[in-house]
């Protein structure tokens, strides 16, 4: 018998949920604070297929970070001297089950399964995919009044690309058209692949906030524009940031945020509102040799949950 003291080890071993949080495969024995879950779907994708792996990806980037955690004091946050997600039950629930040539009957299945997730009391944290995804998760949330905040290089805008209506490229589209989203924030915006009539689009759907007004306002003056005490979902595309910091991403554009301005934009986006769910999408690791795309997703994710109240949901439903 080895007389080697069991430690709990490197970052490389074992089983590689989100941070080694513990997992949970049956739903109805759910219970935790927030349930991570993975997409492996890039089904909506025009470009760069590949954000499939994206989960994988976020997963395998977590593990260093899961030295420097424990359950009952979370994250030390140096720079903050203070603990993160202190006492906050956090469990990994694996990958919803998906059928590439089935693609609408996979969108159905999303939204059941992240129903089941809210039915436990959880807050569903999804890691994609392409972001075709974030369309049947917001789905899920129909009892719940909510304001989605998007951060992104494009506006996702389109009504159809190539008569399809549910791809990476309209999300947002379809989501706007949902009776509980009370609005839509869009912050990050730059480049050359949006379209006039899609800012047309967002003047009626929505507020956009481009990389430049970021840099030139500041973080506080944009999400002082988000409605206060409101539930609010996050979906962030992570080539909102600039392809230095985020290489593996299947639409990459320069001139991107960088990683501090968008963990600051993160914080201010739930401070004084109640996070009711998140997603993280279009990691892309066939496009970085490095690895450090998933590192920093799983980052901003600690960043986001270290930051936030979040619930699932508060305020009457939609009548």
């Amino acid at each position: 018998m080895s007389t080697i003291q069991q430690q709990p080890g490197s970052g490389y071993e074992g089983i590689a949920s989100f941070c080694r949080m513990p997992m949970c495969f049956d739903i109805s024995e759910l219970e935790a604070d927030v349930a991570i879950v993975g997409i492996c779907m890039d089904c909506g994708t025009t470009y760069r297929s590949g954000a499939r792996f994206g989960p994988k990806a976020i997963r395998e980037g977590s593990m260093p970070y899961a030295m420097g955690y424990s359950p009952h004091h979370g994250f030390y946050d140096i720079e903050r001297n203070q603990h993160l997600l202190a006492g906050k039950k956090i469990v990994d629930c694996g990958d919803i089950p998906t059928i590439p040539t089935l693609f609408i009957e996979t969108l159905d299945v999303i939204t059941q399964f992240i129903q089941e997730i809210r039915q436990r009391g959880a807050v569903p944290v999804v890691l994609g995919g392409d972001h075709s995804i974030s369309f049947p998760v917001v789905r899920a949330f129909s009892d719940t009044r909510l304001h989605v905040i998007q951060f992104d290089t494009h506006l996702d805008l389109m009504d159809e690309v190539m008569g399809i209506r549910f791809s990476h490229a309209n999300p947002m589209r379809r989501i706007s058209e949902l009776k509980h989203v009370t609005g839509i924030t869009q912050i990050g915006i730059r480049g050359l692949l949006n379209q006039p009539e899609w800012v047309e689009t967002a003047s009626e759907v929505s507020r956009f906030f481009t990389a430049e007004q970021v840099r030139h306002s500041g973080e506080e003056f944009v999400t002082s524009h988000i409605p206060p005490q409101e539930n609010v979902y996050i979906s962030l595309d992570i080539d909102v940031l600039d392809p230095s910091v985020a290489p593996g991403t299947g639409t990459p554009e320069p001139g991107g945020l960088s990683y501090v301005e968008l963990r600051e934009l993160l914080r201010g986006c739930v401070m004084g509102r109640n996070l009711v769910g998140a997603d993280i999408v279009e990691v892309n690791p066939l496009f970085d040799s490095s690895g450090r795309t998933g590192q920093v997703a799983a980052r901003l994710l600690i960043d986001l949950l270290g930051s936030a109240t979040f619930g699932s949901g508060s305020v009457p439903e939609c009548g």
